[in-house]
């Protein structure tokens, strides 16, 4: 892979950014290399596996607590929804001044892009550097 490195990329640039980013790279990093995505905002997400993804990381031992397979889709459809809130609110008024917003946002939760924000998102965020003591 060529491009910046991802390790830390959670939340240094907003849901916007990353939305217009993965349709339009060229236009937001000039130079970019990077092809375009616009399939991942057409796509819908298959939420219908997802417990059973859930299962089966918990027998490699990610540390999902007991029961979370049933409450794993719900939890993404929350997070969908508030990244899809939060692009739709931060489209220009020219586009929403042509749309239904809460329509929208409820076609937008739904796309493949929306589950690779919430990814790029997280990306570093639960790395934390400790201080070592000295004695």
């Amino acid at each position: 892979r060529t491009g910046p490195d991802l390790a830390r990329e959670g939340g240094k640039r907003n849901n916007s950014w990353h939305y217009d980013h993965m349709i339009r790279p060229k236009d937001i990093s000039p130079g970019s290399i990077m092809p375009a995505y616009t399939w991942m905002a057409e796509n819908d997400m298959d939420l219908e596996i997802l417990p059973r993804k859930i299962r089966a990381m918990q027998t490699l031992g990610v540390p999902y607590a007991e029961g979370y397979d049933q409450k794993a889709t719900a939890d993404a459809i929350a997070q969908a929804t508030i990244i899809a809130t939060d692009i739709v609110n931060n489209f220009p008024e020219e586009v929403t001044k042509n749309i239904d917003k809460k329509a929208k946002i409820e076609e937008l939760k739904s796309k493949e892009i929306i589950a690779l924000i919430a990814y790029l998102q997280r990306l570093g965020t639960d790395i934390s550097v400790k201080e070592e003591t000295k004695k």
